[in-house]
């Protein structure tokens, strides 16, 4: 049997080997708390508070009602509760006003007592935070119950990841650094999948992420000190889920400068136990691009998400599929560099969530995904660089990931899970160089150089995980995992990891909690991240991370937050990385003289973070942080700031509502990056002529500090069908020129003898965007 077979023949075993449990979960008298977290388990998204739901209300008889919404509204009734709609397809139980509330008098006295906060509603893990989008073009940022409206560059959700305190980024790309760490050290997930290279234009500093904003419900971003299931990423974790169906039938058509989209979602079947969504969206930059400077060239994306899911009862079975399409022809302006690509990554997976009583329930994914790359261009700087590369790469993966979650009792929880995975990659690369005097004498630099490269990895990764949550006093929790790792494709003689994490929580009082957090947290490289672009076609050893978070919120009242954390993260094993430290915005990074590797024999980033939000009533809205960090490598015994090294933070928002206007700001403010520049001497050489002698002077300074203003203005409109918003979006509204980089060549002075000329290059201009949301 294949594969795939004896996996799928696994997953349906899993998930039909205990049989249905279904009604047997719900039973009259049954607390109504209780209740309610079954139909949560079953997908039924509610949000409720213990103060509105007490300890002693039960189930005075079964409901009758197939539709879960239906049966919970026939349960709360009794107790003068209703559900109301809430934030992204939530449902929230509140305090009817024409039914009054049931004496208690009469109620044991034992019934009467507090209870405890159930173990899976406690947040133990620091540095979580936690981005909610109502509806697709409203965008809010949310730490605790706080939102802010924020805009976003393109219609792309993940760039407010960079306007989080810990992070660090240009503005142009959706990567970012998490707390000193590079781009690639973020675990990104989707609906509990893991997607590889999940960036449109990816070699190209990838501008957008390969999941529509149309289709997300929320996103939990962790920074540092997360849980053992959370595995083989050093920096963070970018934790998507997918929006819940509506009522009833929902379709969304969005048209701006950046993208056109089409998004639709409902319900069907014998009592809207099926669900399903589907979502479309193609980029506009070819056509920005044919109007603005046909020279610029076509870069092109499209993706397409599908989602089908079916209640049945005890279990949850969906059937998804995710599919991204690139074509990019791009030139830089002056034609210097040209560059072509074709991308493909296209992910299927079925998943069952189940509940097996009312303490067990358990996730099972089987996944697979196929990845295909395709990039040649041309470089040709005269008198500096001449160079040619052709890179093909494909990357396969099956994989099966379960996890289980056991209430042992209102003090103790247990967790625990597995992954296994058949991977597969393939390689062929070749690449060619002529490097012009002086510039030949830097960073290692050859005159003429050339690889070819041609490899076919193949193997399996396997992961495990047990975390127990226990509450030894009611002010106390703690969370403590470990987790293991290994890889069996690689070459490194380190292809076995186990990782240690604690997390406690202390309940200072009704609105302050400390947070601890500590761990070992390792990263393999993955099967299709051999560095052949540089030379490289061994597996390094896996990198390690070690984190230590403290924290400190404090509520003021329900709309006035603030938050303090320190962190100090400390890395060991790193492998070489290669960088380019002139000018990172380049077409073919690895044809530029300013390549060098960097063999760091460490690294540590730590830093200081101070948040504060609040909002007024539910129109107006505002957060504030500032964060004071410091990202180092150690290299031969030398300490030297990181390249996107960022002392002080400051970032800002305001979101305010007004009938059918609405109107958000988002600003930034950070210390510039570090500076490596290139210093030139001129020389007398042997036959009179004059020539150069060049000279590589890192951490030389930095570049002036990165400042900007982003605006967004929206209005609603009532058409005959549905309702229309339009807006108007402005990216770096006082068209601020933030450096980022410095471009070096060699041109003749008025003697007619070489000197060195370096001109800056700034981050994004102004960049507006005008878009339509048209909902019916």
């Amino acid at each position: 049997m294949s594969h795939a077979g004896r996996l799928g023949a696994i997953f349906l075993l899993l998930v039909l080997s205990l049989g249905p449990v279904g009604a047997g979960e719900v039973r009259t008298g049954m607390p109504l708390g209780a209740y309610i977290d079954a139909l949560q388990r079953r997908g039924l998204r509610v949000i409720y508070s213990s103060d509105l739901v007490l300890p002693q209300y039960r189930l005075e008889k079964e409901p009758t009602a197939p539709d879960p919404a239906t049966a919970l509204r026939e349960a709360l009734a009794p107790y003068g509760l209703i559900l109301s709609p809430g934030p992204a397809g939530t449902l929230l139980v509140t305090r009817g006003e024409q039914v009054p509330v049931p004496a208690t008098e009469e109620l044991p006295e034992e019934d009467l007592a507090p209870q405890p906060e159930p173990l899976p509603e406690i947040i133990v893990t620091s540095s979580l935070y936690n981005i909610r989008y109502e509806q697709s073009g409203s965008h809010n940022f949310l730490d605790r119950e706080l939102a802010t409206k924020m805009p976003d560059l393109g219609d792309e959700p993940l760039r407010a990841v960079a306007r989080l305190p810990g992070t660090s980024g240009g503005g142009i790309s959706t990567r970012s650094h998490i707390r000193g760490g590079l781009q690639n050290e973020q675990l990104f997930l989707l609906d509990g999948l893991r997607l590889y290279e999940p960036y449109h234009m990816k070699d190209f500093h990838s501008i957008a992420t390969i999941v529509d904003q149309n289709v997300i419900a929320g996103i939990d971003f962790y920074s540092a000190g997360y849980q053992a299931r959370y595995g083989d990423r050093m920096s963070g974790v970018v934790d998507i889920s997918l929006r819940e169906p509506p009522a009833k039938t929902e379709t969304e058509l969005a048209l701006s400068f950046f993208n056109t989209s089409a998004m639709s979602r409902g319900r069907f079947g014998g009592h809207d136990t099926g669900d399903w969504l589907v979502s479309g969206r193609r980029a506009n930059l070819d056509v920005l691009a044919e109007v603005v400077d046909p020279a610029y060239g076509a870069p092109r994306y499209q993706d397409y998400l599908g989602h089908i899911g079916w209640n049945l009862g005890a279990h949850y079975l969906s059937a998804n599929g995710l599919f991204a399409f690139d074509k990019i022809s791009i030139s830089e302006a002056d034609g210097s560099e040209r560059a072509n690509a074709r991308y493909t990554n296209d992910v299927v997976w079925l998943k069952a969530e189940s509940t097996w009583g009312d303490d067990v329930r358990s996730s099972t994914i089987l996944s697979a995904t196929r990845i295909e790359n395709r990039r040649d261009g041309v470089t040709d700087k005269p008198g500096v660089i001449a160079g040619v590369v052709d890179d093909e790469r494909e990357f396969r993966s099956l994989a099966l990931k379960q996890d289980w979650q056991y209430g042992v009792t209102d003090r103790w929880l247990l967790s625990s899970g597995f992954e296994l995975k058949r991977l597969d990659a393939h390689y062929r690369y070749s690449a060619s160089r002529t490097i012009s005097p002086p510039f030949d004498q830097i960073l290692g630099n050859e005159p003429t150089e050339s690889r070819a490269v041609e490899l076919s990895p193949s193997g399996a990764q396997y992961s495990a995980y047990a975390e127990l949550r226990w509450r030894p006093v009611e002010r106390l929790t703690l969370d403590a995992g470990l987790r293991w790792d290994q890889q069996t494709y690689t070459t490194a003689a380190d292809d076995e990891q186990v990782s240690p994490r604690v997390n406690l929580l202390y309940r200072a009082g009704e609105a302050t909690e400390l947070r601890l957090a500590f761990g070992e947290y390792y990263q393999a490289q993955e099967i299709n991240e051999l560095q052949i672009s540089d030379g490289l076609t061994e597996f390094h050893p896996a990198q390690r991370a070690q984190h230590l978070v403290a924290s400190l919120e404090h509520s003021f009242d329900a709309r006035f937050n603030l938050r303090l954390e320190a962190y100090r993260k400390k890395y060991r094993s790193l492998m070489p990385r290669f960088e380019n430290i002139f000018d990172p915005l380049v077409l073919i990074p690895e044809l530029q003289i300013d390549r060098a590797r960097i063999d760091a024999d460490s690294a540590v980033a730590e830093g200081f973070e101070f948040s504060l939000n609040g909002e007024r009533l539910n129109d107006l809205s505002w957060w504030a942080s500032y964060s004071w960090s410091r990202s180092t490598d150690t290299i031969a015994g030398r300490t030297l700031e990181r390249n996107w090294d960022q002392t002080h933070t400051l970032s800002a928002g305001v979101s305010i509502d007004w009938g059918k206007w609405g109107a958000s700001a988002a600003a930034l403010l950070h210390t510039g990056w570090p500076k490596t520049i290139l210093l030139a001497e001129s020389v007398t050489n042997t036959d009179g002529s004059v020539g150069l002698e060049v000279e590589v002077e890192p951490g030389n300074g930095r570049y002036a500090a990165f400042q900007s203003l982003d605006l967004r203005v929206s209005r609603s409109f009532e058409p005959p069908k549905g309702d229309l918003t339009a807006f108007l979006e402005v990216t770096n509204a006082y068209n601020r020129e933030n450096p980022c980089c410095t471009e070096y060549t060699v041109p003749p002075d008025a003697s007619g003898n070489p000197f060195l000329q370096a001109k800056e290059g700034t981050w994004l201009p102004l960049v507006p965007s005008l878009g339509l949301v048209w909902r019916f």
